[in-house]
């Protein structure tokens, strides 16, 4: 067995190989501007940021429309135009879910897998960057063509068996799978450039692969579902190749994907989360043995989850009662598992050093649990779920899911990390604050005016209804104006930041980063791992020291020849030195 400071020598020098391949990139971005960097990049920073970006700009696309639909019920109850037309209705709402799921939720997924993978372990590295870059650019074109569909995509909220929308949307959602498969392929990728035999991966890492895999599995019967209505009569291009099309197949495959997709935010935020959740508690997770348990049984239920949608329909027994009820149940035990590790490694939230950041993740948890309690209920049961999923009381819920506590809690990570990637502190401390508190009161407005709505009636897809709800709709359209003009000011304050904001020192490893895994390795350590088990050690001041290494090398390599052990102890003597002196982060923790 391997000493220790054998095996954090063996670590140092695997950062080192690292790092003077990362010198090569950034020697080729040099050649490149910014222009050109748009285009392609390969370094994972500027990826991520360009992810983030243009997630950003999605989402301003995806609320504008949200705003045209909550201003047009705000103001008239019996559907005549008043900001648009009841066609257009529609079609806003269509285009409104696809961006503000598939533009900006998942492209900020994408954007935190680029940046959190190379950075924990330590690799700085992305794998088959073209691939990543092509898939990013083919996800906005198809996003585009989806957005230009045109009143057909009306259809969409109307006639939902089988979906009808223009032949563009069933093209641009068939091209979108295939850049998210691209994209999915280099994160996977990626995560195996820094995986050494023997060795765990960072458990922020573990949930994000296995956030990838499950919507890599689960979008092969979405683009099934997809090609088979754009080849049939209701695909507009008159090839009928599957001729009609049954529309509880379609039902089914679409459903088995997309209710399974809804977690792909959630469980790469935990990844996240597990990832920050130690830097403000100043101490590792509660049990990371138990969190990554967690993994395989989310990766299980999170699965199975979809057949929930299908408890009115025709489908086997087995499915309908069994399944149906019992995996929406369960879900929720590991959710309630993952939570209260987080409140238990947090602590005493008096005790805790509050910013932004920290904030939005608490706030994330909050709402989380609140919408599963919200939703446990009512989606199991088989008598209730059919009535439930075409009120505003289901709308409620997943406002709750996607805005307050998925997005809520990417915001939380990009307050926290984003310094470290933009190179920057936040422009502006009290404008982080106000983003948030226009964010919770916003949305929590308007998830509350839809759940009592939904309760008494307020029923969804619909563009007129009884005058008794209207008061419900006006409190829709308030709290959607205040949520997007929180997000004006985080836009604000990210460019101002990106233009004026304090630098921060850089290093080669972002601190936090460093200060995540040593606390991932002593919590390790502590539950009973080996210590040749423990993910690769980041040098305590962030900063990998390659000359040394070269030095060490080059000494060991000119050594007399045929003393090949001499050459050996050369190399791991001046080796070991640095390690010693720069890289004991595991001793340093209390610090």
């Amino acid at each position: 067995m391997a000493s220790v400071e054998e095996l954090k020598r063996q670590d140092m020098e695997r950062l080192a190989e690292w790092a003077m391949e990362y010198r090569r990139v950034q020697e080729r971005e040099a050649k490149r501007n910014v222009f050109l960097k748009v285009w392609y990049t390969e370094d994972y920073k500027f990826l991520s940021l360009k992810l983030a970006i243009a997630a950003t700009v999605w989402f301003f696309i995806g609320g504008a429309f949200a705003l045209f639909l909550r201003s047009q019920a705000g103001l008239a109850s019996t559907g005549i135009p008043m900001v648009v037309s009841p066609s257009y209705y529609f079609q806003a709402m269509t285009n409104h879910v696809m961006d503000m799921i598939f533009g900006m939720a998942f492209t900020f997924v994408f954007a935190l897998a680029f940046y959190m993978i190379p950075t924990l372990n330590g690799t700085r590295l992305i794998k088959w960057p073209k691939i990543a870059n092509a898939g990013f650019w083919l996800n906005n074109f198809a996003l585009l063509m989806m957005n230009f569909g045109g009143v057909q995509n009306q259809y969409m909220f109307t006639f939902l068996n089988p979906l009808k929308a223009s032949p563009t949307w069933y093209i641009g959602y068939g091209l979108m799978i295939v850049a998210e498969w691209m994209e999915i392929a280099s994160v996977i990728g990626t995560s195996f450039v820094g995986r050494i035999k023997g060795k765990l991966v960072p458990t922020a890492i573990g949930f994000i692969v296995m956030d990838m895999i499950m919507m890599a599995l689960a979008n092969v019967s979405v683009f099934i579902a997809d090609m088979w209505s754009l080849f049939s009569p209701i695909g507009g291009l008159g090839i009928n190749f599957f001729g009609v099309p049954n529309a509880e197949v379609w039902k089914g495959l679409f459903w088995f994907a997309d209710h399974p997709l809804v977690y792909f935010v959630p469980y790469t935020l935990s990844g996240a989360t597990i990832a920050l959740l130690p830097l403000y508690a100043r101490r590792p997770i509660y049990s990371y043995r138990f969190t990554r348990w967690l993994i395989p049984v989310l990766f299980v239920l999170g699965s199975s989850v979809y057949v929930h949608h299908l408890g009115d329909d025709p489908w086997p027994l087995v499915l309908r009662d069994i399944f149906a009820q019992t995996t929406t149940a369960l879900i929720a035990i590991p959710f309630a598992a993952f939570w209260l590790l987080f409140f238990i490694t947090l602590g005493d939230p008096r005790k805790l050093k509050w910013d932004t950041g920290l904030a939005f993740l608490y706030a994330a948890a909050v709402w989380n649990i609140i919408g599963g309690i919200q939703a446990e209920p009512t989606n199991p049961v088989q008598a209730v779920d059919p009535t439930i999923h075409n009120t505003a009381w289901i709308f409620s819920h997943f406002h709750i899911m996607l805005a307050l506590y998925s997005v809520g809690g990417v915001f939380g990570a990009v307050y926290a990390a984003g310094p470290y990637m933009f190179g920057r502190k936040w422009y502006s401390e009290k404008l982080s604050w106000l983003h948030f508190w226009g964010w919770q009161a916003g949305m929590g407005l308007f998830v509350t005016a839809s759940a009592i709505g939904g309760f008494y009636g307020l029923i969804r897809r619909e563009v007129a209804w009884a005058a008794f709800y209207e008061p419900y709709y006006q409190l829709l359209m308030i709290g959607g104006w205040v949520a997007g003009f929180s997000l004006i000011v985080f836009t604000f304050n990210l460019v101002l930041t990106l233009l004026y904001g304090e630098k921060i020192k850089e290093t080669d490893i972002p601190m936090w980063a460093v200060l995540s895994i040593a606390m991932e390795r002593y919590g390790l350590r502590r539950e009973g791992y080996k210590e040749e088990e423990l993910p690769v050690a980041l040098p305590a001041d962030g900063m990998i020291r390659v000359e040394e290494f070269v030095r060490a090398t080059e000494r060991a390599s000119s050594s007399s020849s045929g003393v090949q052990a001499s050459g050996t102890q050369a190399k791991g003597e001046g080796f070991t030195k640095v390690t010693e002196s720069k890289a004991d982060t595991d001793l340093k923790i209390n610090k």
